[in-house]
């Protein structure tokens, strides 16, 4: 059976890790789940951490390493908390800030990096006192992991015989300083369970929030939905009164247009009552009354030409029949 991407890419990181070994960090595989991993680092000499052993487990997805793994500590050590996932830029709780050049060696410095800094309420991370800190430090070389059996006290050098080493972790890598109900709510956000509810607010919360990002709300995010909606800054708003003004100009500008007339066809619809007639000027009768004389004396030519007409031709079918009596 073919091995997975993800397989082939952790045992090419094993077998790497095992010609490089590092006296700072071991890691390897359990036994049976080439995806679950884990690991022991020395705890760095600053911040109360010296000596210590500190024991937890990568998982990796199925599609790693283009997704991040999960980390979770299993040791006591005062920086991060036992059995819970942890919010780094390269575990899960980001894979948006994953890079599959990243791997089981750059995460594991990554964590040696960032014990000595503060967990600031991230999601995991704690803030114990340098003091509780060397207590847990001390503690840690006596435990053993029950799931792979790994004894801390043997599983890396002293830092008698080998000194710490010195890492240049890669900036792109930083702790989020995230509590768990944001990381939470980010979650759900991100699954499209749970949509704010922007009922009853004003009209332009709803439209800021209709225009928010729903992905990780990060800026660069949010420039690009802003320039995806194509938005124009609204004109300046005119006061009323100089509106209503520059309208009636506009309006006594326009020319006068006749109305149109009333399309002809078969069938039309009842016309609306007629308004009572009003009193014809005197001007308009007297333009009236030359048209009337006019056609009654069209009807009067055409009359006399009929009459003209039809004596000629009695007197012409007249003369035909006394012709042929006279033959």
């Amino acid at each position: 059976m073919a091995r997975s991407p993800a397989v082939k890419r952790l045992m090419q990181e094993l077998a790497e890790l095992t010609k490089n070994p590092s006296p700072d960090f071991v890691a390897e595989p359990i036994e049976g789940d080439m995806l679950e991993w884990h690991f022991t680092l020395r705890g760095p000499s600053e911040g109360g951490f010296a000596g210590g052993r500190y024991h937890g487990r990568l998982n990796f997805p199925a599609d790693y390493p283009f997704k991040p793994p999960d980390i979770t500590f299993l040791t006591p050590n005062g920086r991060f908390e036992v059995n819970k996932k942890i919010c780094l830029s390269i575990t899960g709780f980001h894979p948006e800030s994953w890079r599959p050049a990243w791997g089981v060696r750059t995460t594991l410095v990554a964590l040696i990096s960032f014990f000595p800094t503060a967990g600031q309420g991230a999601v995991g991370a704690l803030d114990w006192t340098e003091a509780e800190r060397k207590l847990q430090a001390a503690r840690s070389r006596s435990w053993s992991c029950p799931t792979c059996g790994a004894a801390m006290a043997g599983a890396l050098p002293d830092e008698s015989v080998v000194p710490l080493g010195h890492y240049e972790v890669d900036p792109e890598i930083a702790l989020n300083v995230r509590d768990s109900q944001t990381a939470s709510q980010d979650t759900v956000n991100a699954a499209g369970a749970d949509q704010p509810d922007a009922a009853g607010a004003p009209e332009e919360d709803q439209a800021q929030a209709a225009m928010a990002p729903n992905a990780q709300g990060s800026a660069a995010a949010a420039a690009a939905a802003a320039a995806a909606t194509n938005f124009e800054p609204a004109a300046p708003a005119v006061p009323a009164e100089a509106a209503q003004t520059a309208a009636v100009a506009i309006e006594a500008l326009r020319p006068e247009q006749a109305p149109a007339p009333a399309p002809a066809g078969p069938r039309r619809r009842a016309a609306a009552p007629a308004a009572p007639a009003r009193p014809a000027p005197a001007q308009t009768q007297a333009a009236v009354a030359p048209a009337s004389e006019t056609t009654q004396y069209s009807s009067l030519l055409d009359a006399l030409d009929f009459a003209i007409s039809t004596v000629i031709g009695m007197a012409i079918v007249y003369t035909l029949a006394k012709l042929l009596r006279l033959a």
